[in-house]
C-alpha cells in the first residue's frame, strides 16, 4: 500500500516525505491536488497541508475529499488550525490532525500509526456485509468527534511557553484516551496577580472533558467577577467554583491545585482541593512538596480551605503533575514514587529540560489515566 502526498507548496511536506521514505514506505507526491483522481496506485492514507493564508485553508483536503471520498486524509500543519476548520477537516475524511512543530520523525511515526490502523480498510480491499458498512460508518463518525472535541480542548489550553513578567510557564498534557480529564490555565488576573491552577477530573474520557469545557469558562468569569478577598486568599475561588459545581448536579467531582501570585511581592498564596500529589516548590533550599490539604470540590456542600503563602525566590519553581503520572512511575509505595517525582523536579530544574521529558512521558507505550504536567519558573 501506498501513502500519497498532495503538496501544492513543495517546501511544506518534503521534510515528512524523506522521513517516511526512510521508515520504508512506498509515496506518491503529487504537486496539484486536481490530480488525484489519476493515481492508480493503491492508496492507504493521504497526506496534505493545511494552509492558513489561503482564502480556503483547507482547499488541499477538499479537493481529496471530492475526487476520492473514502480515502482517509492526514492533514499537517505548522500550527494549529482554527476549532471551525478543525471541525471542518473531520467532516471531510480527515482521520487526524498533526502539527509539524512535533518535530518531523514524530509527525512521521503518527502518519506510520494511522497507516497500520487502517490497513486493509480501504479502497474495497475486503468485502464487507451491509451492517458492517453501517457500522464503521458510525464508528468513524464517533471518532471524527471525538478527534474534533479533542482539538477544541486543546484550543482550550493557555499557550505553552508563555511568559508573565518575571515568571514563565509550561504545560502538557498526555490523555489516555482522546479526550482528557486532566486541565490546566493559567492567566494574568490584574495587573499585579497571577492565577494558575491544575484541575483532574474524576474519570477520564467525554464525560470528564465535558466539566473541562465549565472550568475554562469559570477562569474566564473569574477574571471578570473575582473578589478583592480572592487575592490574597484563593481558598475563597475554590469555595465559588465547589458552589457552581453542586448548583449545577454535575455528577463529577474535581480535584485541583489553585495559586494566585503577587507579581509585586513575588509570593504565591496556594490552596489545594484535594489535588494529589500536591505542587513541588524548587528553591535554594531543594525540592520539597508543599504539605496543603482539602478535600475535591463538587462533592459537599459545606468545604473549608487554608490557604499557604509560599515565597518564590529568583530561579525558583513550582511543579505540578497530576495523579495519573504516579502509576507510570517504577515504584512500590507513594514515599518512593514521591522521591522519585522530587528527584526528576531537581533534574528539570537544574538541567533546564522539561519536566515531561526528564520522566519520559512521551514514550509511555500505554496510559491508564490521563497525565499532566504544569511547570511555573521565576527568572528574574
Amino acid at each position: 500500500m501506498t501513502v500519497l502526498l498532495v503538496d501544492p507548496e513543495p517546501a511544506v511536506l518534503s521534510g515528512l516525505a524523506d522521513a517516511l521514505a526512510g521508515e520504508g514506505h512506498a509515496l506518491v507526491r503529487i504537486l496539484d491536488p486536481g490530480l488525484v483522481t489519476g493515481v492508480s496506485a493503491p492508496l492507504s492514507l493521504a497526506v496534505c497541508p493545511y494552509l492558513p493564508d489561503a482564502s480556503d485553508p483547507l482547499q488541499v483536503l477538499r479537493s481529496i475529499h471530492e475526487q476520492r471520498p473514502a480515502l482517509p486524509v492526514v492533514v499537517v500543519s505548522e500550527s494549529l488550525p482554527s476549532s471551525t476548520d478543525l471541525v471542518a477537516a473531520m467532516r471531510l475524511g480527515a482521520v487526524d490532525v498533526l502539527q509539524l512543530d512535533a518535530g518531523m520523525s514524530d509527525v512521521a511515526r503518527q502518519v506510520e500509526a494511522n497507516v497500520a490502523r487502517l490497513a486493509g480498510n480501504v479502497n474495497g480491499e475486503r468485502p464487507v456485509s451491509l451492517d458492517k458498512l453501517a457500522t464503521d460508518a458510525q464508528l468513524r463518525e464517533l471518532q471524527r468527534d471525538q478527534r474534533a472535541g479533542r482539538y477544541i480542548q486543546m484550543g482550550m489550553l493557555p499557550p505553552s511557553p508563555m511568559a508573565i513578567d518575571g515568571y514563565r510557564l509550561r504545560h502538557k498534557i498526555f490523555p489516555s484516551l482522546m479526550l482528557s480529564g486532566d486541565f490546566v490555565d493559567y492567566f494574568r488576573l490584574t495587573d499585579r496577580h497571577l492565577a494558575f491552577y491544575m484541575a483532574d477530573v474524576s474519570g477520564h474520557g467525554a464525560s470528564s472533558a465535558f466539566v473541562t469545557v465549565l472550568l475554562k469558562n469559570f477562569s474566564r468569569r473569574l477574571r471578570r467577577e473575582y473578589r478583592p478577598l480572592m487575592l490574597e486568599d484563593p481558598a475563597e475561588i475554590l469555595l465559588w467554583l465547589n458552589r457552581e459545581l453542586i448548583d449545577n448536579q454535575i455528577d463529577k467531582h474535581v480535584a485541583m491545585f489553585l495559586g494566585v501570585i503577587d507579581l509585586n511581592r513575588n509570593v504565591a498564596q496556594c490552596a489545594n482541593a484535594g489535588h494529589y500529589p500536591s505542587a513541588m516548590l524548587v528553591d535554594t533550599k531543594g525540592a520539597r512538596i508543599l504539605e496543603i490539604g482539602g478535600k475535591p470540590i463538587g462533592l459537599f456542600e459545606k468545604l473549608s480551605y487554608a490557604s499557604q503563602e509560599v515565597t518564590l525566590e529568583v530561579n525558583s519553581g513550582l511543579y505540578l503533575v497530576s495523579d495519573g503520572i504516579l502509576e507510570v512511575l517504577q515504584a512500590e509505595s507513594l514515599v518512593d514514587k514521591e522521591k522519585i517525582l522530587l528527584d526528576a523536579v531537581s533534574r528539570a530544574h537544574q538541567s533546564g529540560e522539561e519536566l515531561w521529558q526528564v520522566l519520559n512521558l512521551e514514550q509511555q507505550p500505554a496510559m491508564p489515566d490521563d497525565m499532566a504536567c504544569l511547570t511555573l519558573n521565576r527568572t528574574q
